[in-house]
């Protein structure tokens, strides 16, 4: 069990820390896989503090960093808030229509 004021002060190290890698990221400064170590070295802290929300988040920016190779807006996608936590769409429930007993009996047949 962590402290409050630990948890805080974790929260806000992996705060500064995303920021200060996709600034680096985006200026050129580090690789794309060092970023990508950062982020996951970011992520065991998270892990560690039990944060799920920063933990989701980092996820989302290695994949999109893993999947494009131009890193000139992603400062800009962070600050705009493009990786925090989306709403889930409310899934509805649709009946599905039940098919015909003839049709069932040619299949079984």
């Amino acid at each position: 069990m962590i402290d409050k004021n630990m948890k805080s002060r974790a929260v806000w190290f992996v705060k500064s820390d995303i920021e200060r890698v996709l600034r680096d990221l985006e200026s050129g400064i580090i690789t794309r896989d060092q970023a990508i170590g950062s982020l996951n070295t970011l992520f065991n802290i998270s892990s560690g503090i039990e944060d799920t929300m920063y933990m989701q988040m980092i996820c989302r920016i290695t994949a999109y960093i893993r999947t494009t190779s131009f890193y000139g807006q992603i400062k800009k996608m962070y600050a705009n808030k493009q990786f925090h936590e989306q709403p889930a769409p409310v899934p509805v429930p649709e009946e599905i229509p039940a098919p015909p007993m003839k049709m069932l009996e040619k299949i079984v047949r």
